[in-house]
C-alpha cells in the first residue's frame, strides 16, 4: 500500500505539535511518500492549550512505532507512562495528545482513536465516510440533548476535547479500538484541516487531485486560505 503524507507547522508557531506515524517512522514536518504492507498509519496532535504538546504527541507516536500488535492494554500502558512522564517536570504538567490511526497486520485491520483527529474512508472513489467520532464538548452536548444544532453554530468551544492521551488524569483516556474491513483509500487529518474544510470541500479536492501528495499539500493550502493557523497534517493512501 502506498501512502502520501504532509505536515506543516501552524502560522506564527514555534513548533509543530502534530506527529505523523508512517510504519516505523515518526514525522513532524514535511512531505513524504512511503509503501507499507503491515504496521501503523496515524496522526497524533499535541494539545496546544496544555504544556508540551509536541512532547506528548512525539512520546505516544514513538511508542507506537515499536508496538507490533495494538491492544487496549498496550495503549493504556502508553497513557500511564505519559502521565508519569508529565509528573517529572513542571513544563510537562498535564501534557496531552489526541491520536487516530490504523494498524495493519497480516490478518486484521485495527482502527484506534481518541480526541478529535479524524479517519475517513473514500467510498466509491468520491464520497468520504468518517470512521471516527470527535471526542469534543460540542459533540457531547449535542448527543446528550443539551445543545441544539442551531445553538451549536455559535458555540464558542468547538475545539475543546473531552478525551485524550495524558492530560494529567487517567479518566481522560477513553480510547476506542476495533477491527474493521477497509478496501478503499483512507484519509487522516488533524483538526488544522477538517475544522476549516467541510466534507464537501475535502471530497472536491480529493476528486480533483486524486490519491497523491498534491492532494495533501492542497488540503493544507486551502485550509490556510480558510483561516487555519494551527498545525496541519494529512495522510492519504492505502487500498487504491
Amino acid at each position: 500500500m502506498k501512502f502520501y503524507a504532509c505536515s506543516q507547522m501552524g502560522i506564527s508557531k514555534k513548533e509543530n505539535e502534530d506527529r505523523m506515524i508512517l510504519g516505523k517512522s515518526v514525522i513532524a514536518e514535511g512531505s513524504f511518500i512511503t509503501n507499507i504492507d503491515t504496521g501503523t498509519i496515524a496522526i497524533a496532535d499535541g494539545v496546544g492549550g496544555n504544556n508540551a504538546g509536541a512532547v506528548a504527541s512525539h512520546f505516544v507516536a514513538t511508542r507506537l512505532t515499536v508496538t507490533d500488535n495494538i491492544s487496549l492494554e498496550q495503549l493504556s500502558k502508553i497513557n500511564t507512562d505519559l502521565i508519569e512522564l508529565s509528573n517529572t517536570e513542571p513544563q510537562y504538567s498535564k501534557m496531552a495528545t489526541t491520536l487516530s490511526g490504523i494498524h495493519f497486520d497480516k490478518d486484521r485491520i485495527f482502527i484506534f482513536h481518541v480526541g478529535n483527529t479524524r479517519i475517513y474512508t473514500l467510498q466509491g472513489g468520491k464520497y468520504l465516510k468518517q470512521l471516527t467520532f470527535d471526542d469534543t464538548t460540542i459533540n457531547y452536548l449535542i448527543a446528550s440533548g443539551r445543545l441544539s444544532s442551531d445553538e451549536a453554530e455559535n458555540f464558542d468551544r468547538k475545539n475543546e476535547i473531552i478525551a485524550c492521551f495524558g492530560g494529567g488524569i487517567p479518566t481522560l483516556f477513553k480510547v476506542t479500538l476495533s477491527t474493521v474491513s477497509i478496501t478503499s483509500p483512507i484519509l487522516l487529518t488533524s483538526d488544522g484541516i477538517h475544522d476549516y474544510l467541510s466534507t464537501d470541500s475535502l471530497e472536491d479536492i480529493v476528486d480533483e487531485y486524486g490519491i497523491s501528495l498534491q492532494t495533501c499539500e492542497k488540503l493544507i493550502d486551502v485550509a490556510r486560505q480558510q483561516g487555519s493557523v494551527d498545525d496541519a497534517s494529512v495522510i492519504i493512501g492505502g487500498y487504491i
